[in-house]
């Protein structure tokens, strides 16, 4: 109590500070960040520029002093928005040129190739990992042996394991059976548990292939996986070589800034259990010199897992395990998703298996069917390789957008004091690869609830009738469908081309929208193109991964508490609106006022989400 008590005499100290200068208060913990972004940022260009002058130093040696600032340098794309006068921000868009064919050789596109601003420690996924000793091989099988073994029996006790959760009928582990029969649970964490079953449209062989590798990992979980990377690949100990086992760093988030990233370093471990049945377990693993976001994990994987069994007709039974312990004392949720967490829907089985079913939908329709189905409206799409290519640039569209949730030092510009609003979250990076824009972009998020059903939220937003009404891409104009393809079973989740309907506009553009729903919500995500752009996607003669888009949309989520009656997904939503802004092209200034193009995007976020309010009736 002493030690707390001058804890918070600090704290308090540290809220009054002084400059000495002149008595006046010192800047504030937001102020701070925002200097040091904009200190990185100004670094990140005096870096540009000098490797610019070096190179062409090197090609001219002898010559005479240049000019740094008439070196030539292609800028980006005409604006749709703008942060001042005299430096433009695009809102989404996509460059109005393609990439140079340097850059379309630069392989398939990652989240990993967004550059952050440079960070006060090394990125997990970049940091080198001496090679395991045989010691640590060996505790790492038992430690395998042991997680697949308490997942066999937790699958095999099913009546006595499990029971109903009293708060949505979903099943739980029963804590004082399971700490009978096996580990004691850490009293310092709160245990989150479930289970569930699903059958999907995919072959067991490839399912046990993208559970294998991170990257694919990743792929098929986009909205939950943020990262994901193969840290370690222990050589099977099993004579019949049936056995397989990855030390694998992965993120997982929930898509809203308010709620931080988990983050594991897991023992995966595959074997083949009888004839068409395999068994993939998880268990939380400890390896030294691990840097987490936070000063240790705040959550650890107790094992865990899924069975896979083949069915006939490329089908696959899985049955989903999750079983966690979860540190509050670290991170106390925000209050708007306390519900969605402690209900298990965060992070549950029943998240992992519905996104398991409707991305083995997308990626069947996408990679199989060899025509065109009628229930697609190709409009000024002709083509399969063309279907194809939008399906896929969708999809990417999809991903990076998840990726941006995660706001690496986000700061916040909180405009708005109502309680069931977050206000405005705001996160600035440079990026320098292909996939996206060139240059300092600026992301804001916020999330907010709703007293409508998810399903409700999600038909207003696709509605194209009242989109121009929110939507700063229309102009007040409304908007027409140029091409629809659908991605699942659900006819309402679409790959969509909007033509806005802007007269004497010279530089029409096109949206392009990316759309799903499912038993826990859905998402709206869509970015501008210009035509030249968009008509490469639609032709399919062009590498989906190499076209620059800048995608904003909005998250629908339930709330976590029980349904009332028969809605669909509950009776209220949380809904989390992200915007991106292009500030400047690659070459950037660091006269560029970072406090502007904030407020910019602030009014942004905060006019559409009034404007979205009014027409729902939710003032």
């Amino acid at each position: 109590m002493k030690i707390r008590r001058e804890n918070e005499a600090m704290e308090d100290a540290l809220k009054n500070v002084v400059c000495p200068p002149c008595g006046g208060r010192g800047p504030g913990r937001e102020e701070q960040l925002r200097h040091l972004q904009k200190l990185r940022a100004q670094n990140a260009f005096l870096k540009e520029k000098y490797e610019i002058l070096s190179n062409y130093l090197n090609q001219h040696e002898g010559d005479s002093m240049p000019n740094v600032d008439a070196l030539p340098y292609n800028h980006g794309p005409s604006t749709y928005a703008s942060t001042s006068n005299h430096r433009p921000a695009l809102y989404g868009s996509s460059s109005n040129r393609l990439p140079e064919s340097s850059s379309l050789l630069r392989g398939q596109y990652i989240r990993g190739n967004i550059n952050s601003p440079p960070q006060p420690r090394k990125s997990l996924l970049e940091q080198h990992f001496q090679p395991l000793s045989q010691l640590e091989k060996i505790a790492m099988f038992e430690t395998a042996e042991k997680a697949v073994a308490e997942v066999t029996s937790l699958i095999q006790m099913e009546e006595s394991m499990w029971k109903k959760s009293s708060i949505d009928d979903r099943l739980v582990i029963d804590p004082v059976l399971y700490e009978k029969f096996f580990t004691k649970i850490n009293t310092n964490g709160r245990p989150e548990s479930s289970k569930e079953v699903v059958v999907v449209q995919m072959d067991a062989s490839n399912l046990i292939d993208m559970f294998l590798n991170a990257e694919k990992w990743a792929r098929l979980f986009p909205t939950i996986v943020s990262e994901a990377k193969t840290i370690h690949v222990l050589d099977s100990i099993d004579h019949r070589g049936q056995t397989f086992s990855r030390v694998i760093y992965e993120e997982l988030h929930i898509l809203s800034p308010l709620v931080p990233p988990r983050e594991f370093v897991i023992l995966r471990t595959c074997q083949q259990m009888e004839e068409n049945v395999w068994m993939i377990a998880d268990v939380s693993c400890h390896l030294p010199n691990i840097e987490f976001e936070f000063a240790s994990p705040i959550c650890t994987k107790r094992p865990s897992g899924v069975v896979i069994q083949a069915l006939p007709h490329g089908l696959s039974k899985v049955t989903w395990i999750e079983h966690v312990v979860v540190n509050d004392n670290k991170v106390r949720p925000h209050k708007l998703y306390r519900d969605l967490l402690y209900g298990g829907f965060g992070f549950g089985a029943r998240r992992w298996t519905v996104t398991l079913e409707r991305m083995c939908e997308r990626l069947f329709l996408s990679a199989s069917v060899p025509d065109i189905p009628n229930n697609d409206n190709p409009g000024v799409v002709q083509t399969i390789e063309g279907k194809r290519s939008v399906m896929q640039l969708g999809e990417r569209m999809l991903r990076n957008f998840a990726w941006i949730m995660k706001m690496t030092d986000k700061q916040d510009f909180s405009q708005q004091s109502e309680t069931n609003n977050s206000g405005v979250r705001i996160s600035v990076r440079i990026n320098n690869e292909a996939g996206q824009p060139s240059g300092l972009i600026v992301c804001a998020g916020s999330s907010l609830s709703l007293p409508l059903p998810p399903i409700h939220v999600y038909d207003f937003l696709k509605n194209l009738e009242v989109r121009h009404q929110w939507d700063v891409l229309c102009h007040g104009n409304p908007a027409t469908e140029a091409a629809r393809f659908v991605t699942g079973s659900d006819q309402k989740n679409t790959v969509t081309f909007l033509q806005p309907s802007i007269v004497g506009d010279s530089n029409k553009l096109m949206i392009l929208q990316d759309s799903f729903k499912d038993a826990l919500g859905g998402m709206v995500v869509y970015a501008p193109m210009d035509l030249n752009t968009a008509f490469a996607a639609i032709s399919g003669e062009v590498v989906p991964n190499t076209i620059p888009i800048l995608p904003s949309g909005f998250i629908i989520s339930r709330d976590g508490r029980p349904s009332e009656g028969e809605i669909e997904g509950g009776s209220s939503t949380l809904l989390t609106v992200a915007f991106q802004i292009l500030v400047s092209g690659p070459s950037y200034s660091p006269d560029i006022n970072l406090e502007v193009s904030a407020t910019t995007v602030n009014t942004l976020i905060s006019s559409t989400v009034q404007r979205i309010k009014a027409m729902l009736n939710c003032e």
